[in-house]
């Protein structure tokens, strides 16, 4: 099984992302971690810079945090994958045109997880909920929480869990 984890802008949320993903029964000696290139040369954070480093081809999941999902949605001719697990969707800082992306990926099919704190600073549950609402592909659930921080990884491991199995998913790929 092949992973692309896309951590959000913060370098702390790589091994962040990796305790989420150790929280999952998904065989994870093919985990594919981005380290984005603003990391390693201290430079401003841009999105479409950062677009251009990532690897590129097909995954089996694509799972992301934050400024990562917007990554992730803008970078869909570079990457595709058969399941979408968004953690923090960081709706705040996405223009009008990159709002349209989301609900967008209904068009896809695949399954797409969307994990997002009630009262998110950058978009809360109800603000992603009302733009996916309907589409049979993508579900959204709620989790509490109001910082953007997404503390209980073992919890958020157990939703990704029940979602592979209710989607048809072998969760342990």
């Amino acid at each position: 099984m092949k992973i692309l984890a896309i951590p959000g802008k913060m370098p702390i949320t790589e091994s962040w992302l990796l305790k989420i993903i150790s929280a999952t029964q998904w065989r994870q000696e093919t985990v594919d971690m981005h380290r984005f290139i603003a990391w390693k040369n201290e430079q401003a954070f841009s999105v479409d810079n950062e677009i251009s480093y990532l690897p590129s081809g097909h995954f089996d999941v694509v799972i992301t945090k934050s400024i990562g999902c917007l990554i992730t949605l803008k970078a869909q001719k570079a990457i595709t994958w058969d399941r979408l697990v968004l953690i923090g969707v960081a709706w705040s800082l996405f223009s009008e045109s990159e709002r349209e992306l989301l609900p967008a990926l209904e068009k896809k099919s695949q399954p797409v997880l969307i994990i997002q704190e009630k009262h998110d600073p950058f978009g809360s549950y109800a603000e992603i909920a009302a733009e996916v609402a309907g589409k049979h592909n993508i579900h959204c659930v709620e989790v509490g929480g109001d910082r953007h921080q997404y503390t209980d990884t073992e919890a958020i491991g157990e939703l990704i869990n029940h979602w592979a199995k209710e989607t048809g998913t072998v969760a342990t790929l």
